[in-house]
């Protein structure tokens, strides 16, 4: 199987926590809600050095809606999972499923134009921060950077094939930059 590692191929989806016990499982805190069939998942990769290196599971535990335990075939040692907290998950993009409507992943909306509400630009997105309670847009305006909170109270609609975000902010949002 030929493997890509090219990160540009990859999406984050997750960050390891904790070491679950002795025998070498991982926790895993997820970012967002993907979609993902996790059942279905035999390698993940972890982010070492800037390289993402694929380790095949042995088993996913699901412990809560947002935390995975993974039973990884190459670690079976403390010291060994030891060394993977606090590190980058990544998966390959073709396995998420396709998205419509004003949902999105992150990697689709760089360089998106993001309009308000009266078709006014406010700036483009330079890249979503992805955390596990509120993934923000970060978008640069002809002055200023600026955090747009990623809600559907927020986001109007998505445009794919206009490259455009339109949001609606609420009274003097702007002013808080």
């Amino acid at each position: 199987m030929d493997i890509s590692t090219n990160k540009k191929d990859f999406f984050l989806f997750a960050f390891t926590y904790s070491k679950s016990n002795f025998k070498g499982e991982i926790k895993i805190k997820l970012i967002n809600d993907y979609g993902i069939d996790f059942k279905s998942i035999e390698t993940i990769f972890i982010e070492e050095d800037k390289i993402l290196i694929p380790y095949k599971l042995k088993k996913i535990k699901h412990k809560k809606k947002t935390n995975l335990t993974l039973l990884i075939e190459e670690i079976d040692s403390e010291s060994k999972a030891q060394r993977l907290i606090s590190k980058k998950c990544f998966l390959p993009k073709k396995i998420l499923p396709q998205r419509k409507g004003i949902d999105f992943y992150s990697f689709q909306v760089k360089d998106f134009i993001v309009i308000d509400k009266n078709n006014k630009e406010i700036g483009s997105v330079v890249e979503i921060v992805e955390k596990p309670f509120q993934s923000l847009m970060v978008v640069n305006t002809s002055t200023k950077e600026i955090f747009i909170p990623i809600h559907q109270d927020i986001i109007l609609s998505v445009s794919h094939e206009k490259k455009e975000i339109k949001v609606e902010l609420p009274n003097n949002f702007m002013d808080l930059f």
